[in-house]
């Protein structure tokens, strides 16, 4: 198989691989790295999967998903949305990268353009070329405010454009895009014909005063939409892997094809297990959000103080992209440094888009107490070319 340099390692994964090297020789590490949940999945998830298990649960299941939980996805959706999507609308996945990515897969044909705004999760490139080695990717840079910029993105789109892969709630900005930067995105796909993917999951991590708006609210183009979601960051759930996509029938039906030859159907106990969502009130997203929340203000009133860095508040998520461009080295070399000096293991901006190298990426998805650690040394912490 033919790689394109756009499927290359992960730079989440290979500084939080060196972090976690340098641990098991017994050095001090704090990661602030990949963006795992340091929460508890609820209990009532945990005790419904066991249940699962012991009622037997552990055969195939439907390729396109368990059943129940297909419509129970379908009805939660429509209630937020207003739409009438029905569980042939749904497919249960093995995690929402493999429903952004076979979303793709069942999309994209030689010599299509799809649109990403940069920065982005670091796997959508590689996704986009695994799907379709000859598709062109075309990035739309946010400003750096982390508004989006509406005179690029009219630019970006043309006849040729198959479709905008968006993630609002962003990660790694923490952005949320408005109600007119949605519309302007509907706008522009519907004009020219191309389809929305919208991976959604951060979308219950929006703090005091914002708003998600998504996708799904604007019926004129739910046949040319796919929302992915699932349930990995709102209710601390990144090892169940356990996604879905919502939207469009016949793209749908093109993904079941691609899910019957690769995964055959996602775990059934797990699936059977998650129906408990949409059966109890998620009790703990109120606090769990709070505290996330009084992190970030925390972390960004402390980084605003220090000299290698320029700050912009998060709206929602566990990440704070911050620009370092202050230390006058690329991300990589400023993350390397930075671990190997204080222990800190952080993201390199550029693993967001090769705009981003001034850039790096923190998560303060751990425990208060870590991240005032983390401050003391980030206190103390001195470049040095």
């Amino acid at each position: 198989m033919h790689f394109e340099k756009e499927v290359g390692e992960s730079l989440t994964y290979k500084f939080a691989q060196a972090a976690g090297e340098m641990k098991a020789q017994g050095k001090e590490i704090i990661s602030l790295g990949l963006g795992e949940p340091d929460f508890k999945t609820p209990a009532y998830v945990v005790d419904a999967t066991i249940k699962a298990m012991q009622d037997g649960f552990t055969h195939y299941s439907a390729t396109q998903g368990w059943p129940e939980l297909r419509k129970l996805i379908a009805a939660d959706c429509n209630a937020a949305f207003g739409s009438a999507y029905d569980m042939n609308n749904v497919i249960v996945t093995p995690g929402i990268k493999a429903a952004v990515y076979f979303t793709l897969a069942a999309l994209l044909e030689p010599q299509d353009e799809v649109i990403l705004i940069s920065p982005y999760y670091v796997s959508y490139p590689a996704m986009v070329k695994l799907a379709e080695p000859t598709a062109k990717i075309v990035n739309v840079t946010l400003n750096k405010d982390f508004t989006l910029n509406i005179e690029k993105l009219r630019a970006a789109f043309n006849k040729k454009t198959k479709a905008i892969l968006v993630n609002t709630p962003n990660n790694p900005t923490g952005m949320v895009l408005s109600q007119d930067e949605v519309e302007e995105i509907v706008a522009l796909a519907r004009e020219n014909d191309a389809y929305i993917v919208s991976d959604e999951v951060y979308e219950k991590l929006v703090y005091s005063g914002g708003r998600h708006v998504s996708f799904g609210l604007y019926k004129d183009i739910s046949d040319r939409l796919i929302i992915c979601n699932g349930y990995s960051k709102s209710h601390a759930m990144t090892g169940w892997r356990l996604g879905y996509a919502i939207g469009a029938r016949e793209i749908i039906a093109k993904m079941n094809k691609l899910q019957q030859h690769i995964n055959t159907n996602t775990c059934t106990f797990v699936q059977v297990g998650a129906c408990s969502i949409y059966k109890n009130e998620a009790v703990h997203l109120k606090p769990y959000v709070e505290e996330l929340e009084r992190r970030i203000d925390y972390f960004d009133t402390e980084l605003s103080k220090l000299p290698y860095f320029k700050t912009v508040r998060p709206r929602a998520g566990f990440f704070y992209f911050v620009d370092i461009s202050a230390a006058g080295v690329d991300s990589n070399t400023f993350c390397a440094d930075l671990l190997k000096k204080t222990g800190i293991a952080s993201t390199p901006g550029v693993a967001f888009g090769p705009e981003w190298d001034a850039y790096v990426r923190f998560s303060i998805a751990v425990p208060m107490s870590t991240l005032e650690r983390a401050v003391g040394l980030l206190k103390d912490y001195t470049f040095e070319r």
